[in-house]
């Protein structure tokens, strides 16, 4: 009798370990299933898992609107046609207003593709120059499509207009290119470069490119700081 129980109850426990993986990794029987890729590769080797992206707007001078596009993956085939899915503001995580981002309205994953990105877009408003909000978007079922990996189905964005020295702007960028911070300085360098967004990711020869065409800007049009102190760029 005890043997039977064992053999019972250790049965059960197998069934339900199977169906804990069936849950955590659905879409590959039948169907498809959508999540939201959370890695960023830092280098060959390494990767960080990144939950939230922020923006401040103080950081892309000129710009009214900026769209990030999440990644997005499919569990099972390759689709045949293209086919809408459904996302939701998640309204406990989110304090962002209507006036303040823009969702596509019938968001489609596109045929013949194992990845593709959701576009969102965040707007520049006058109530974020005081303050950062939040906006949480999650993946819903619908007729199409499941949800994939758990932990997988929200993306988030953090984004004001409150003026701030940018990460990228670090001690290499102050002593070897750049010079120290000031939100007229990033101005200029965004005027002289038209392109320009980060120095992250940015080669050397890049780098000492954007700083010589700042260098130049400010000499051509005689740029000083705020207080009419020059406005130094350390490369030569």
């Amino acid at each position: 009798m005890k043997y039977m129980i064992k053999l019972v109850l250790a049965f059960a426990v197998m069934v339900s370990m199977y169906a804990c993986s069936q849950n955590e990794v659905p879409g590959y029987e039948g169907g498809h299933s959508l999540f939201f890729e959370r890695w960023k590769m830092l280098s060959s080797s390494k990767r960080v898992r990144v939950d939230t992206v922020a923006y401040s707007f103080s950081h892309y001078v000129g710009k009214e609107e900026l769209i990030h596009h999440f990644k997005m993956g499919l569990i099972g085939d390759l689709l045949a046609a293209d086919m809408e899915y459904e996302i939701v503001v998640v309204d406990s995580l989110t304090t962002a207003t209507p006036e303040q981002y823009a969702l596509p309205e019938h968001p489609v994953f596109h045929k013949g593709s194992a990845v593709d990105s959701l576009p969102i877009v965040i707007k520049k408003v006058p109530s974020l120059k005081d303050k950062e909000v939040v906006l949480t978007v999650r993946l819903v079922e619908n007729d199409n499509f499941g949800l994939g990996y758990w932990g997988y189905r929200d993306v988030r964005i953090r984004f004001d207009d409150i003026i701030k020295k940018p990460l990228w702007w670090d001690d290499e960028v102050t002593y070897a290119y750049l010079g120290e911070y000031s939100y007229k300085k990033l101005e200029t360098v965004m005027a002289a470069n038209p392109d320009f967004v980060t120095f992250e990711g940015l080669s050397a020869t890049a780098k000492r490119k954007v700083a010589l065409n700042t260098k130049q800007y400010i000499a051509d049009h005689g740029v000083t700081e705020e207080d009419g102190s020059p406005m130094l760029i350390p490369i030569y």
